[in-house]
């Protein structure tokens, strides 16, 4: 039995079965009732228990055994869904993630499908539930609702074995088109909508992190305090879309942005916490599009569909990734390391776009923690993340432009509470750590007990050192 490990834990299943037996015995059923037996044999948890109770059912003549060719679509789609198949068949079906998007695609189709017994089901059947579908659905959701038919049927033949083969051949899944054009930010675009203070902060970290680091905007969603480690600058992403776990270093001006964003909103259950609960939400596309309209974005392809081009999208955040780095030379490796990208070609559909924005001369997104306001400067005093030290994403300042290197790092105690205009709160007390940030920030000195240190500003060039041309680059 799979469900035993040990012979202790045998016999007390044995115990089970024996009990079990007895009743169907004593109430003539053990004939229909061997097939259930031999169920709660290899369940375990609430499919075990469910058993149980279709066996107290069939004991009190409430229920009758059904063989499996009457099991219809409906029935083994809420299987599916439900996750018991993949409970009785872990080494095969895997739970799914999103269970709510296969039933939003299985309801349109369930009026035709739904009562119809899996052996009967046919080609035409599929066939006419396709053809019924909504005639405001993009060929791509066509598309959705035709692999999870396709995906019923395949589990209904294997491993449940309730069909000899899948009535849908080869080929049967329609086309969808992919060829539309599709929105992106330009860098100064991304300035405007980091800054509009008429948006809530909790978004716009939100979409600052997602437009940086080119994650999908449901995995930054399910994004968890311990995923990040912001000590060191870096972000594990061990679920996500293709079951392909991925780690990699975040942007240092990222890091600094979500310290100074933690210090002022606490991380809870999930990083990303908007006004109604986790990011993005049921509407996050119609909020993006809300909230570029709301800071002053109104370039007209952003907010047209047509049939060449689709209207922005949250998703696009990953366009806007991916189309800015690859025009300010990052490399297809780097750029696969954070998005997931299985192949080259993939992202090789963003380099036309690339093209243009570097020939334009656009730039890269400025620094997040200076982007949005209320971090502007936050980040440097809770320590880390100095982009001097970043690599390719923040260069030395040139010995030729007259600069000084001057660095003074402000830390504040771990934890701490802090009102909006970053001070700590009346009364609040400190804690010993928190969950995120201030948890692997340095922890603070008594102001009183060491007075401020005075900092040797050494000039390291050779030229005038009056010029006024400065940038964040040089402190």
């Amino acid at each position: 039995m799979p469900t035993c490990r040990t012979e202790q834990e045998a016999n007390a299943r044995l115990e089970v079965l024996s009990d079990l037996a007895g009743r169907l015995l004593a109430a003539g059923q053990i004939v229909l009732g061997l097939p259930l037996l031999e169920r709660a044999a290899a369940r375990e948890g609430s499919a075990l228990r469910d058993v149980r109770l279709a066996i107290e059912q069939l004991c009190r003549g409430e229920a009758r055994a059904r063989a499996s060719g009457e099991t219809t679509f409906a029935e083994f789609a809420e299987l599916v869904v439900s996750g018991r198949l993949a409970e009785q068949y872990p080494l095969h079906v895997k739970a799914l993630r999103h269970p709510e998007q296969y039933r939003h695609k299985l309801n349109h189709v369930l009026r035709v499908l739904g009562p119809v017994p899996l052996p009967r089901l046919t080609l035409d059947h599929a066939d006419r539930a396709i053809s019924m579908l909504p005639g405001h659905l993009e060929d791509s959701s066509r598309q959705g609702v035709a692999k999870v038919i396709h995906r019923i049927l395949a589990l209904a033949t294997y491993p449940a074995r309730i069909i000899a083969s899948n009535p849908l051949p080869r080929g049967w899944i329609p086309k969808a088109e992919d060829n539309k054009a599709k929105g992106s930010l330009y860098p100064d675009e991304d300035s405007r909508l980091m800054a509009a203070v008429n948006i809530p902060l909790s978004y716009r970290i939100y979409y600052g992190f997602l437009i940086r680091e080119g994650m999908r905007a449901d995995e930054a969603g399910r994004l968890e305090p311990s995923d990040l480690d912001l000590e060191r600058g870096a972000v594990v992403l061990d679920e996500n879309k293709t079951d392909d776990p991925r780690a990699w270093a975040l942007s240092p001006d990222v890091v600094r942005a979500l310290r100074a964003y933690f210090a002022i909103c606490p991380p809870k259950e999930r990083v990303f916490i908007g006004p109604s609960g986790p990011l993005p939400g049921r509407s996050g596309a119609h909020n993006f599009r809300n909230h570029l309209r709301r800071a002053g974005i109104d370039r007209p392809e952003l907010f047209e569909t047509t049939q060449s081009r689709l209207n922005i999208r949250l998703h696009d955040t990953r366009a806007t990734f991916i189309t800015i780095k690859l025009a300010n030379g990052r490399t297809e490796t780097w750029i696969s390391d954070r998005t997931g990208h299985k192949s080259s070609r993939q992202i090789h559909h963003y380099k036309r776009a690339a093209r243009k924005v570097a020939e334009l001369g656009l730039g890269d997104f400025a620094p997040l923690d200076e982007a949005i306001p209320e971090l502007n400067g936050r980040g440097s005093r809770l320590g880390g993340g100095d982009p001097m030290s970043a690599g390719p994403e923040a260069s030395s300042p040139s010995p030729s432009n007259g600069a000084s290197l001057v660095r003074a790092l402000h830390h504040r105690a771990p934890g701490a509470v802090v009102d909006h205009a970053g001070q700590p709160a009346a009364g609040a007390p400190v804690a010993a750590g928190g969950p995120l940030g201030p948890r692997w920030a340095t922890p603070a000195s008594d102001p009183a007990a060491n007075p401020t240190e005075q900092i040797e500003i050494i000039d390291i060039s050779s030229a005038s050192a009056s010029s006024s041309q400065k940038s964040w680059r040089d402190f």
